[in-house]
């Protein structure tokens, strides 16, 4: 019995257009800001980015140690991960690469056509990571968005495979960077599912930093600082308020609200938006070609936004002994042992089978809502008192009703849990 739809809808629809934002800030980025670099190592532009980033968002981690806490390992892979390939490995790659191409060492073309397959990876590790599963008609979307993509970038100049060094250096730097980045979405997603969206921006920015250092460190590039000049320090400055901090803000917020299959076609108005930039800023008129792609694409992320809603997720997991504080504020739950889901912490409409009977019931995984020390998964079945501890319970997730919410006393987290019991059928 689906509920609150339209709320849900609006959350996703403020998830895609937060990933568009971020996405329009790094198109920023790529076209004017970090050609500038190119004289300097990859290695130093990272770090320094990531440093200064680090500077403004590091508070987050202070003020959410206490959460930082609570994380499972799963989720600590997951932010080495983001960091390693997302921040460090995808960043320095794709610098390198365009640097190539600035260079003259290589075509664009070599370098765009090859980052461009980024979506691709998302998607594959959004359904064997994740396991996410959509509707086929988000895929066939999906697939369109990512040929307008295509067409967009080269629709003006054409794409000759003749001008593609898969060869270069730089086609396995722009390779290996479309996979970071997929991935990175990936499992940044896994952890924006149990952490604040802040302090994700805040731990990724400062352990890219750690590594960042270390290899500048290692390879000498540490002692070419001095070779960086007052134009380019302020450009760092404008890198960390646009397209590198506050991009990254602005990305996990939205990630947390779509799905990762969502999120990196939404990442695809990043060439959307260049080419519109260059049109607005150097008067490069868009041929035919390059307006039906544009309005395709616009017309895809709409139908990816709509399309886009996973379908309904099950697990199997054992009833165990809890503190019973359920019971006591007269709303009896089954505390169960799985509490490591690639689910999102909130409340749940849910049904669970158990002994081949299936119950309406609510599901709240995450934090708990007075004292929020460590994660529970719990679930409360209406009009049901039969003792089950010990027995699997299989569980559906429906729909989710509202995110967890941290009461100052029990009075108004039993008035909060009426008020949800309401939509059991």
């Amino acid at each position: 019995m689906p509920v609150k739809s339209k709320k849900i809808e609006k959350q996703t629809a403020i998830g895609a257009v937060a990933i568009m934002l971020a996405a329009l800030l790094w198109s920023l980025d790529g076209v004017f800001i970090r050609p500038k670099f190119y004289v300097l190592p990859a290695g130093l532009v990272v770090f320094l980015e990531h440093f200064l980033g680090l500077l403004i968002l590091g508070p987050a981690i202070f003020w959410g140690f206490s959460k930082i806490k609570t994380l499972s390992a799963k989720s600590w892979i997951a932010l080495i991960w983001v960091s390693v390939f997302g921040g460090l490995l995808g960043t320095l790659t794709i610098t390198q690469a365009f640097f190539a191409a600035v260079n003259g060492e290589t075509t664009f073309a070599t370098v765009v056509l090859l980052q461009k397959l980024q979506p691709v990876f998302a998607l594959l590790l959004a359904r064997l990571v994740l396991g996410e599963k959509l509707k086929r008609g988000f895929y066939l979307w999906a697939g369109i968005a990512v040929s307008a993509s295509y067409f967009l970038a080269f629709g003006k100049s054409g794409l000759r495979l003749s001008e593609i060094d898969f060869f270069h250096s730089a086609a396995f730097f722009a390779f290996l960077a479309a996979f970071a980045f997929g991935s990175s979405t990936v499992f940044g997603k896994r952890l924006v599912n149990h952490l604040d969206f802040k302090i994700t921006s805040a731990l990724r920015f400062g352990l890219t930093s750690i590594l960042a250092f270390i290899l500048i460190a290692a390879t000498g590039d540490l002692f070419k600082i001095n070779q960086v000049s007052s134009q380019q320090w302020q450009l760092l400055g404008l890198i960390v308020f646009s397209s590198g901090a506050a991009a990254m803000f602005i990305y996990y917020y939205g990630l947390k609200r779509v799905t990762a299959s969502q999120a990196t076609i939404c990442e695809l108005f990043w060439p959307f938006s260049a080419v519109i930039l260059d049109y607005v800023l150097n008067k490069n008129v868009l041929n035919a070609v390059q307006i039906i792609s544009a309005v395709i694409l616009l017309v895809s992320f709409y139908q990816i936004v709509k399309t886009g809603k996973a379908k309904n997720l099950f697990f199997t997991a054992k009833v165990i002994h809890g503190s019973g504080r359920g019971k006591s504020l007269g709303f009896p739950t089954a505390n169960l042992d799985k509490i490591d889901l690639d689910l999102s912490y909130g409340v749940y409409l849910a049904e669970a089978e158990i002994d081949a009977k299936k119950y309406p019931g609510l599901l709240h995984f995450g934090l708990r809502e007075t004292f929020q020390d460590r994660p529970s998964l719990e679930i409360y079945l209406k009009d049901f008192q039969d003792n089950i501890y010990q027995k699997e319970m299989k569980v559906k997730i429906i729909q989710k009703i509202r995110e967890v919410k941290k009461f100052q006393n029990s009075a108004d987290l039993v008035e909060q849990i009426k008020k949800d019991a309401a939509v059991l059928p």
